[in-house]
């Protein structure tokens, strides 16, 4: 895979940031799906690079569980590292036990996000 660039909006009522990482990708080793991130800027402040080297984690695998299954915990599949400082994959609409739509620098961990995006493209790209 070419290099990447990963860009995240969120989007509540009329407010909207984005988060742009200027280095972005999957690594397939082991069918584990583990995120590469780095190469943070934008208005959403940092919460992905937390997750940085962390293997894709569902409720039935969970390849590198914590003292608590963060996937089942938090009913989404994600790149938990002892849980999340993001989960974008979080339950819609949900704001009680850090359950939602999560991006912990811009709203916290009690505001479930209505509205998300991620999108990739190769970092060569030239609008």
């Amino acid at each position: 895979m070419s290099p990447m660039t990963l860009r995240v909006d969120l989007r509540a009522g009329d407010e909207s940031v984005y988060a742009h990482y200027s280095s972005f990708s999957i690594d397939n080793a082991k069918k584990h799906y583990t995120i590469r991130v780095s190469g943070y800027s934008g208005t959403a402040g940092d919460s992905l690079t937390y997750h940085n080297g962390r293997p894709f984690s569902t409720r039935d695998r969970d390849p590198q569980p914590f003292i608590t299954r963060c996937a089942m915990s938090y009913r989404g599949g994600w790149w938990y590292k002892n849980c999340h400082e993001a989960n974008l994959n979080g339950l819609y609409n949900t704001n009680t036990n850090h359950q939602g739509v999560i991006w912990t620098e811009w709203k916290g961990k009690d505001f479930s996000i209505p509205f998300t995006e991620m999108k990739f493209r190769p970092a060569s790209f030239r609008p």
